[in-house]
């Protein structure tokens, strides 16, 4: 059965629960989350997975924590490096302690984002009003619709954002202990990014799989390798856990673990084909069409990032 939403206001996601103590903020498409988060009551503190890309979404994300938990939250995790999952940390500091990977808490130190999105975030937003407007199909408004929410966000937010940095890191498999609610915060080497975390509820069997897995929307892999993220999937199809909530899209289940490797491994394949025939160009990746099972599915740029990326990769190696 599929949970049904909480009653929370918010522009930017929709809250939902999944176990007792156990809740997802799912992103709404053109809101200012843009990634999924999770706030989990351990019964004598409140932690929150990942913190959104706005304060202004992490403002509602801190709010829908204190009603549901009755606290305000003292532990944040940190997922991965990427801007959509941590750049609404500043919004619960300093009463917070903020967890990640070493590798993790080093990227987001060393990170150029910030100055990318002080850059770019008001051109690219006229740029998705313009598609928006020269749409011919629901899907390509959806698109256009996402990207505004994204870069509008981001405009308004800019003047007053800063990077806050996780306080505490690890290296191995952490586990916290509550008096209600244990879990188990697991790291993946190279399956998204350098260094991605999940986390792990062994008894109400739950997943926040972060960026190693996304339903419905075309995941970003130009960092990852590919071997890395299918053995990734395939470790958490061992778990026993029954609900994967994704960093981007629906709360999922195992099937879409499935999905996930089909679409790694179709990636993966049709770049070695473009590099073997050395048709590695942006001109050419251009002309791909996206297979008719993913042709749905939001975030349809990443398509072409994805091909272009590996398939440089793949054309530099050598690939026979």
């Amino acid at each position: 059965m599929s949970p049904k939403p909480l009653p929370f206001e918010s522009d930017h996601f929709t809250l939902y629960q999944l176990a007792d103590g156990v809740f997802a903020a799912i992103a709404i498409s053109g809101g200012a989350a843009v990634s999924n988060a999770g706030i989990i009551d351990l019964g004598d503190k409140t932690l929150i997975f990942d913190t959104l890309m706005t304060p202004q979404a992490a403002e509602d994300l801190r709010l829908a924590a204190q009603q549901v938990t009755g606290r305000d939250p003292e532990i944040i995790i940190n997922s991965h490096y990427h801007n959509d999952h941590i750049w609404g940390n500043q919004v619960f500091s300093p009463q917070a302690q903020i967890i990640s990977a070493t590798q993790t808490r080093r990227f987001i130190e060393t990170s150029e984002e910030l100055e990318w999105a002080r850059d770019v975030s008001a051109r690219r937003l006229e740029e998705a009003k313009k598609q928006l407007a020269e749409a011919k199909t629901e899907h390509e408004r959806g698109e256009a619709r996402l990207w505004m929410g994204y870069f509008q966000g981001l405009v308004d937010d800019l003047p007053r954002l800063n990077v806050r940095l996780p306080d505490i890191t690890f290296d191995e498999r952490l586990t916290i202990y509550g008096e209600s609610l244990t879990l188990d915060l697991i790291p993946f080497e190279n399956a998204h990014t350098d260094n991605d975390v999940i986390l792990y509820l062994r008894e109400p069997r739950i997943v926040f799989a972060a960026d190693l897995l996304f339903v419905g929307c075309h995941p970003y892999l130009a960092e990852c390798e590919g071997p890395r993220l299918l053995d990734a999937l395939q470790q958490m199809q061992q778990m026993d856990a029954v609900t994967f909530v994704p960093g981007h899209g629906q709360i999922g289940d195992k099937k879409d673990l499935a999905v996930m490797a089909d679409y790694v491994t179709t990636c993966m394949d049709r770049a070695k084909s473009l590099a073997t025939q050395g048709n590695v160009t942006e001109e050419r990746i251009s002309q791909e069409k996206i297979p008719e099972r993913f042709a749905a599915w939001e975030l349809s740029r990443f398509y072409y990032t994805n091909l272009e990326e590996w398939g440089t990769q793949f054309q530099s190696k050598g690939t026979s």
